[in-house]
């Protein structure tokens, strides 16, 4: 079968890992798809701070602009989506390598 234009990607992207975060003092895990903690890791390497310090504000913008959170992951995924369009805060999807083996749980 031929590759299609829109799942031309390794499946390592779409693999789950599980990551323990510090927000805002309180210790917890979080787990998203590795795609999203590389986009995450090069919003964090833009802004000059830590994965957990750019979660930790992010989590203060939601509880802030957000009535109620049922899907934290769920605003996450939502946020590194609106940065890859956000034109004043690109992203390089050449970062993203896809033929990267994913890192190894943290």
């Amino acid at each position: 079968m031929q590759m299609t234009r829109y799942c031309n990607f390794t499946p390592l992207l779409a693999q789950p890992r599980q990551r323990s975060v510090r927000i805002n003092g309180l210790a917890t895990c979080l787990r998203l798809e590795e795609i999203y903690w590389r986009i995450i890791e090069e919003i964090a390497r833009q802004e000059s701070m830590t994965v957990g310090k750019l979660i930790s504000r992010w989590a203060l913008e939601i509880d802030l602009t957000q009535e109620a959170i049922h899907n934290f992951t769920g605003f996450i995924r939502i946020i590194c989506v609106t940065q890859l369009l956000d034109k004043n805060h690109p992203i390089s999807l050449n970062l993203i390598d896809p033929d990267a083996s994913p890192h190894p749980l943290e």
